[in-house]
């Protein structure tokens, strides 16, 4: 598979059992392809006016690093992991991950 993107995965962040805020690390950057899939736009109020969404493919190595509640820079930009972070399988050994990412 050729990666044609580069993008960092984003850990960690959150609040401990005392209620201070813990640090994002960044990794990467690692080899990647972003492809878009859909976007929806809202005109309700209060809502984010454009919400994008985007198929993650990212090598073994900085896939097992994804949580379902991830994130990763992509051009700039943060993007949410939604849903769960799949492992490919070729010939019974683990290829690649997927995600699908959102923005907005």
């Amino acid at each position: 598979m050729i990666y044609k993107d580069k993008v960092i995965v984003l850990t960690g962040g959150g609040k401990d059992a005392k209620g201070n805020p813990l640090p994002v690390i960044e990794e990467g950057p690692f080899p990647a392809q972003v492809n878009p899939i859909r976007s929806d736009e809202s005109v309700q109020y209060g809502a984010a006016p454009l919400t994008a969404y985007y198929r993650l493919v990212i090598g073994s190595k900085a896939g097992g690093k994804l949580t379902p509640t991830g994130q990763v820079k992509w051009r700039g930009r943060k993007l949410s992991v939604q849903g769960d972070v799949e492992p490919w399988m070729v010939n019974g050994r683990l290829h690649h991950y997927e995600a699908t990412l959102r923005v907005g």
